[in-house]
């Protein structure tokens, strides 16, 4: 958890250099938002970190409408948030998934203990 906070952290500060961008750049930073924060959908980010995708999903509209709007400077560091809340979202959401199946497979191993304690039947 301490990690994500570190990471988000230093992907915000590296937003503030995105002055003076050009188009290129701008759309290059909005494809890679995009990518994020549709992986963040495809690993449930929106049942698993539902907060943690709003904002990405948030920022990648913004980033959007700058563009529409050809703010390039503004089009960068939106979607250069969206990108670090997209690929947050997407961790959150396998930790939840594999804390989840952690759980499962410790059911499972306690029910198998008590079946052997108990000889065996089910």
């Amino acid at each position: 958890m301490r990690r994500y906070r570190l990471f988000l952290f230093a992907a915000l500060a590296v937003s503030g250099a995105a002055a003076a961008v050009d188009r290129d750049a701008a759309q290059l930073e909005l494809a890679q938002a995009t990518s994020a924060v549709q992986s963040a959908e495809r690993d449930d980010a929106v049942r698993y970190a539902p907060s943690d995708y709003d904002e990405a999903h948030a920022m990648l509209v913004a980033a959007q409408q700058a563009s529409d709007n050809r703010a390039w400077t503004e089009v960068a560091t939106y979607a250069e948030r969206a990108k670090v809340g997209g690929e947050l979202a997407s961790a959150r959401a396998r930790q939840q998934r594999a804390e989840a199946a952690t759980t499962e497979i410790q059911r499972s191993v306690d029910t198998l203990r008590a079946q052997l304690a108990t000889g065996g039947s089910p």
